[in-house]
């Protein structure tokens, strides 16, 4: 039986192509990170990325009988759901391609906008990408595709209709090498701890995994970025110096139940601090760089640097800013 060259090469190259994505993905992903994490976006640079006058674009209509995409495959994983066939050339080349969609406008049949301007954090990622060595402008030469939909924070999308969005990119194809960035999974009441939007086969680089929603070897567990410590300098403390506290617990909105009996082992404890939020401005706003406890005030993150642990307890989400 006469077997062919694509057949014979599977064994041989499978384990090093395993790692070889492994490794870029992973790079990739943290370089986004990396590149909006201590830093602040240009915005001339944001604006040069999105259309001249986004007003004068024509949007995509998003019918309500638009095909949807089949729900996440639990099941995926690296042999099952991804094409390893598109990743390097014929040249012998090992850089793995990223593509990402154009910026398109999506609106329901009613002329209301399906998506939201993407965020900044959002932003950041994709310009990271397209000034990383991995970016190219063929669709069709990408090893890794990623949608111009931004879906960091799920409270912003309408599921349908963002995965009917989904479903209509060109290359969909059940969501195969299609790369998704998500931070704050599931809403009230049951929280998720993965995207709720349908994605069939695609790859989730996501805060909040659980054990049981992680797809190891397959997804990616990204942490949940905080914009409010995004400028802030700490002055460096030494892990030699002595700290004023065992233990800090910063969190906000953590369960009445959770912070009583933080409260109660601080009582007993002097050398754990517990802080919540501050009373409100006198226009109803929150000082988020302040913790208080009664009248005295901390600033927030530096009284972290007092103390040896930060408690974090888990919130509605697994995936926490606090960390």
């Amino acid at each position: 039986m006469k077997i062919s060259s694509k057949a014979r090469m599977v064994p041989k190259y499978k384990t090093y192509y395993m790692v070889l994505f492994s490794v870029i993905l992973m790079a990739l992903v943290l370089t986004g990170l990396y590149q909006f994490w201590p830093h602040s976006l240009d915005e001339d640079n944001h604006g040069s990325r999105l259309p001249r006058d986004i007003r004068t674009m024509k949007p995509v209509v998003i019918k309500p009988d638009s095909p949807v995409p089949a729900v996440g495959d639990e099941y995926c994983l690296y042999h099952t759901c991804f094409d390893v066939y598109h990743c390097g050339d014929d040249d012998g080349s090992t850089r793995i391609k990223v593509y990402i969609y154009p910026y398109t406008k999506y609106i329901d049949e009613n002329g209301v906008a399906v998506t939201l301007p993407h965020s900044k954090e959002f932003s950041q990622i994709l310009d990271a990408i397209r000034t990383s060595p991995f970016y190219t402008t063929d669709m069709y030469d990408a090893c890794l595709v990623v949608p111009p939909i931004d879906l960091l924070n799920q409270n912003n999308l309408r599921l349908k209709e963002t995965a009917q969005i989904l479903a209509l990119l060109p290359r969909w194809n059940d969501g195969i090498n299609h790369l998704l960035f998500n931070m704050l999974p599931g809403s009230v009441p049951e929280y998720n701890t993965t995207l709720d939007v349908d994605r069939d086969k695609a790859i989730l680089a996501g805060g909040g995994f659980s054990s049981w929603s992680y797809r190891r070897g397959y997804d990616v567990s990204i942490p949940v970025f905080n914009p409010l410590v995004a400028d802030v300098n700490l002055p460096h403390k030494s892990y030699l110096e002595t700290r004023k506290w065992l233990g800090v617990s910063a969190q906000i909105g953590i369960h009445s139940e959770y912070r009583t009996e933080l409260n109660g082992i601080a009582n007993e404890h002097t050398d754990l601090l517990v802080l919540s939020k501050c009373l409100p401005n006198e226009d109803g706003s929150y000082n988020y760089s302040l913790r208080c406890q009664g009248d005295e005030e901390y600033m927030y993150p530096h009284v972290l640097q007092e103390s040896t642990f930060c408690l974090v307890i888990r919130g509605a989400r697994l995936g926490q800013l606090s960390l």
